[in-house]
């Protein structure tokens, strides 16, 4: 993938192509189409393994659309629990059901004309392309704003090329991660309408949307509400954009809390997405702040002191209600749990706990965004393109700090540098146009290259790097990483389905593709709110046989199922050399776990006995 965009076009292909699409005095749908074609067909094929065995990419896509079946199956709209992890009682899911209502509606539409399998793969496909062209639409209007029509069509070109982006909008990537870079596209455009009104109205909808699918979104929220506050501070005429925004933002969380909660009298305080210590702080500074605006105060310090007083009240809501949100989502995470699982989930971490390789490819595209705003503000003359630019870079800059602190919204930067990158590539190619100096031009080409698919080149820079200073990697460990995920493939796993319906021990990974393939129940999955279960799945691999037995028997768990070379498995062995996993790798099982022959591609499975 990486190869192929940053290689596939010379200068002068490229070139071609760019002026070919450019050639309009205003928006057109014309080149978002071709170009979201292109890339859809592209990304089909490249996915068909993927879209056939609704494998998904990662254990969160598999485990969606196990929701999405027990949805459509009948489970209540107000019942989230995944009741095949963990059973009888099954494991509580923080996921909100709105990201299932687009896969939903479009299997039902299909079924009757293909069967359940292919409107599953018609579905999974389908929702990431549509969100991948939504971004590309809004990112191009947004870079219009910024510059003019053909930035407008560069920004498609970027988006369709991004490195961060793609990865969420593949065919079978159906969690929530894509919505929430959609809805962020969304909020960032509001800002550009000139209906403060609606502006306001839609701003605030995004926000509340973007919150009730994740509380990633927070830092952000954060943000626009801090613009549009200090705005408001400064001149007291801003005041018309806020006002609709709370409004609206106050109603649609509260529209959204009720319509997801039976009881929302007796809904528990959770940390990890909208519940009674967060609408709390919504309903406190909402009412605060729209009196404040309403009552228009001349002076600055009153509406400063309705807007810090509107904050604190929020903040002190929480921290009364339920103190441990201060910590975070996950500040309280049982101890065991954040020891072996939470502290080892890479892209929730800062950029500092990242692969040197993996974070400088994906980060090198917001970073762009930096030398693009200040090329941009330098030659603004003024007035509403510098304030504009001023807004687009307040939202960069913000979003790239947070993705230091939280890497996996690195994706938001990403797309939050789009409409500066193609101003800027715009005005490289008029320079390269009007240029003579073969020098010059050849300087230009390279520069627009590079803006157009960073990621993949500093890929290809780094892969040459590091062949040059690292030892190539050894036979024996490619053979073992290739027989693993051999191994693990849902085609593998979905091979266990022979066996009696039964509750399974597997590593938390294996678990959602045990649930999506098989009628099997797994003790846990890497979903932090089955915390109890994931504590205990901990302690069975790690402890000595006979702890590891009680637990077992409290779960009624009749089989233990494993990939041998699974990395889960590798950190107990090595922590616990004389605990149940360890045992289990050395050929040495306790007497109570019958070795079974192998199944599917190298899967170690071992029964237990009454």
């Amino acid at each position: 993938m990486l190869r192929a965009n940053g290689g596939c076009f010379g200068e002068e292909p490229t070139l071609k192509l760019m002026a070919k699409l450019m050639q309009h005095e205003k928006p057109s749908l014309k080149p978002l189409l071709i170009l979201w074609l292109f890339i859809s067909a592209f990304l089909v094929f490249g996915a068909y393994d993927i879209i056939a065995t609704r494998a998904g990419w990662d254990p969160d896509d598999q485990l969606r659309l196990v929701q999405l079946r027990d949805f459509l199956a009948g489970q209540s709209w107000f019942d989230s629990t995944q009741y095949r992890l963990n059973p009888p009682d099954g494991g509580p899911m923080h996921w909100s059901r709105l990201i299932e209502l687009p896969l939903a509606l479009i299997v039902l539409m299909t079924k009757p004309l293909f069967g359940q399998a292919v409107a599953e793969m018609i579905a999974g496909t389908a929702v990431p392309l549509i969100g991948l062209g939504l971004v590309a639409y809004m990112l191009s209007r947004i870079a219009t704003s910024l510059g003019n029509a053909e930035a407008g069509t560069i920004a498609i070109i970027l988006t369709i090329f991004s490195t961060p982006l793609l990865p969420q909008f593949q065919p079978m990537r159906i969690d929530h991660h894509g919505w929430q870079t959609v809805l962020a596209v969304l909020a960032l455009w509001t800002m550009f309408w000139p209906d403060k009104k609606r502006g306001g109205i839609v701003l605030g909808l995004a926000l509340a949307t973007w919150l009730h699918i994740s509380l990633e979104g927070l830092p952000a929220a954060a943000a626009f509400f801090l613009l549009l506050g200090w705005r408001w501070v400064i001149e007291k005429a801003h005041g018309q954009r806020l006002i609709w925004t709370i409004s609206s933002f106050a109603l649609a969380s509260l529209l959204l809390f009720l319509g997801t909660q039976p009881d929302w009298l007796n809904a528990a305080p959770y940390c990890d997405t909208i519940s009674p210590p967060y609408m709390a702080a919504i309903i406190l500074a909402a009412g605060i702040m729209l009196p404040a605006i309403a009552a228009t105060p001349d002076n600055r310090r009153w509406r400063l002191t309705a807007s810090l007083g509107a904050g604190a009240a929020a903040i002190a809501a929480i921290l009364l209600i339920a103190p441990q949100c201060s910590r975070g989502a996950f500040g309280n995470l049982d101890p065991l749990v954040r020891e072996y699982w939470y502290v080892n989930i890479n892209e929730g971490l800062p950029i500092w706990h990242q692969y040197a390789k993996d974070a400088l490819i994906l980060i090198v595209a917001p970073l762009c965004g930096i030398p693009a705003l200040i090329v941009l503000q330098a030659k603004a003359i003024g007035g509403k393109a510098s304030k504009d630019l001023r807004v687009a870079g307040y939202f960069l800059i913000y979003a790239i700090l947070v993705s230091f602190l939280v890497f996996r919204t690195v994706t938001v930067a990403a797309a939050f540098a789009i409409p500066l990158v193609a101003v800027w590539i715009n005005n490289m190619f008029q320079s390269y146009r009007r240029s003579q100096v073969p020098r010059t031009r050849i300087l230009l080409v390279a520069s627009m290259l590079f803006l157009i698919v960073p990621g993949a080149l500093i890929a290809e820079g780094y892969n040459g790097i590091e062949g040059i200073f690292s030892k190539p990697e050894k036979a024996s460990d490619i053979s073992e990483r290739k027989a693993d995920e051999k191994c693990q493939s849902v085609p593998s796993v979905k091979a266990l389905s022979k066996l009696p319906r039964a509750s399974f021990l597997v590593p938390f990974d294996m678990g959602p593709s045990i649930l999506l393939t098989t009628p099997h129940s797994v003790l846990a999955s890497s979903h932090h709110r089955n915390e109890k279960a994931m504590h205990d799945h901990i302690e069975i691999w790690r402890s000595l046989p006979n702890t590891s037995l009680g637990f077992i028997k409290a779960h009624g768990i009749q089989y233990i199922a494993a990939c041998p070379s699974e990395g889960e498995l590798d950190y107990y062995a090595e922590k616990h050399p004389k605990g149940l996993w360890a045992l289990l790798a050395k050929g040495t099982p306790p007497a109570w776990a019958q070795p079974m022959p192998d199944m599917g591609k190298g899967i170690k499975v071992w029964r237990i006995n009454p």
